[in-house]
């Protein structure tokens, strides 16, 4: 007696097809579907990146342009963004001369702080820099540097002149983060106050040139590591392309000192952070 074995072939065949199609939806939730997260969560990052950069030419264009208003629309996905008024972070930049012929200033300048939920990582912008950072981990980069320069006159005598960028909001207390957004919003923010001063007795004498040091309190509660951004700080200031000025090694804070100068001029702004 035959037996009839044509649907005991479809029967197979059915099984065969449904184990692969299973086969391939699970190394696509395997493999593909981490990948497809982690390129989504660098894409919010680029994304963050370019609009740190954005609100820095904003507030440029507040301090350097002397426009009193700017307003920018955003997204800001995969994280938070965060405004932290200059109360409310304890990092903080102090100038001194070791001759004592300029006042001891501290500077608190807050910043603009956006934390990744899937990368552990931040992007802040303070002081008019763009910087990212690890959480939870040394090290730190300068995506976009402040304006900080050295005016060198025909007679080879050097100027430092330092811009200082303070960021406020009308709500801000103490050690907390004021203001955040997540998903779609406007960032508007305003040019309240600038002040500007040098070295009270004007130039140094030209045979005794002076000397400044600046040093960098980090803030290691928030960003949860010792350096906080200083490393980002450090590679700028002693930057030979730039104010190359030299590290004495410590972290905490960061010291850095520049010789030879004729006059230093500093420029203190004022920005209130009035929505995210």
């Amino acid at each position: 007696m035959e037996l009839n074995r044509e649907g005991v072939s479809e029967s197979l065949g059915y099984l065969i097809i449904f184990g692969l199609v299973l086969t391939g939806i699970g190394l696509i939730t395997l493999y593909g579907y981490p990948l497809l997260m982690q390129q989504e969560s660098s894409a919010n990052l680029r994304n963050m990146e370019q609009t740190m950069i954005v609100l820095q030419s904003d507030i440029k264009s507040l301090t350097y342009k002397l426009a009193n208003y700017k307003e920018t629309s955003l997204r800001v996905s995969g994280g938070t963004l965060f405004s932290l008024d200059n109360i409310s972070t304890p990092e903080r930049f102090r100038i001194s001369s070791p001759d004592g012929s300029i006042p001891t200033t501290d500077f608190f300048p807050g910043e603009l702080r956006y934390l990744s939920t899937t990368d552990n990582t931040v992007i802040a912008l303070e002081n008019g820099a763009v910087i990212m950072k690890p959480l939870s981990a040394q090290g730190s980069v300068m995506l976009a540097e402040p304006r900080w320069y050295l005016d060198v006159d025909p007679d080879g005598k050097k100027t430092l002149i330092i811009n200082y960028i303070s960021l406020g909001n009308a709500t801000a207390k103490p050690g907390v983060m004021n203001i955040s957004q997540t998903g779609v919003g406007n960032v508007r923010m305003s040019h309240t106050q600038t002040l500007v001063w040098s070295r009270p007795n004007g130039d140094w004498p030209d045979a005794t040139p002076g000397t400044v040091d600046i040093r960098y309190y980090p803030d290691n509660q928030v960003t949860i590591t010792p350096d906080g951004y200083g490393l980002a700080w450090k590679t700028y200031l002693t930057d030979s392309n730039g104010l190359n000025m030299a590290w004495d090694g410590n972290t905490n804070p960061y010291k850095f000192t520049i010789t030879g100068l004729k006059n230093i001029v500093v420029k203190e702004y004022d920005i209130m952070v009035e929505t995210l």
